[in-house]
C-alpha cells in the first residue's frame, strides 16, 4: 500500500501529535451489501482496533482495512474545510473502500 499525503493534510496531523488513524467502516443501519466508507481521525477511534502501523517520511499512519486483510493500492490523505480543516481518506481515489 502505498500512502500519498499532501503536505498539508501533513502539516496538520503533525499539529494535532502525529498521528493519523485511518478505516473503513460499513454504516450501522443500512440495507445489506453497504460499501464501507473511509474515516480519519488524529486521535484513535473508540471501540476499534485491529490497526497496523504505517510509516511515511512525514507522520505515522494506523490504518485498518476492510476485514483487516484488504488494502488499497493508494491510500490518499487530503485537508479539507478551511473554517474546521479535517484529515480526508480515500481509498485508491475513492471515499469508499471499493472492493
Amino acid at each position: 500500500m502505498l500512502i500519498d499525503i499532501s503536505g498539508d493534510a501533513a502539516a496538520f496531523v503533525r499539529e494535532h501529535g502525529g498521528r493519523l488513524w485511518v478505516w473503513a467502516a460499513r454504516p450501522r443501519m443500512c440495507c445489506s451489501g453497504a460499501p464501507a466508507w473511509m474515516h480519519a481521525a488524529t486521535e484513535a477511534p473508540i471501540g476499534l482496533d485491529g490497526f497496523r502501523l504505517a510509516l511515511t517520511g512525514e507522520v505515522q499512519v494506523l490504518f485498518r482495512g476492510v476485514g483487516g486483510l484488504l488494502l488499497p493500492e493508494v491510500l490518499e490523505i487530503g485537508l479539507h474545510g478551511r473554517r474546521r480543516p479535517r484529515v480526508a481518506a480515500y481509498w485508491d481515489g475513492c471515499l469508499m473502500a471499493m472492493v
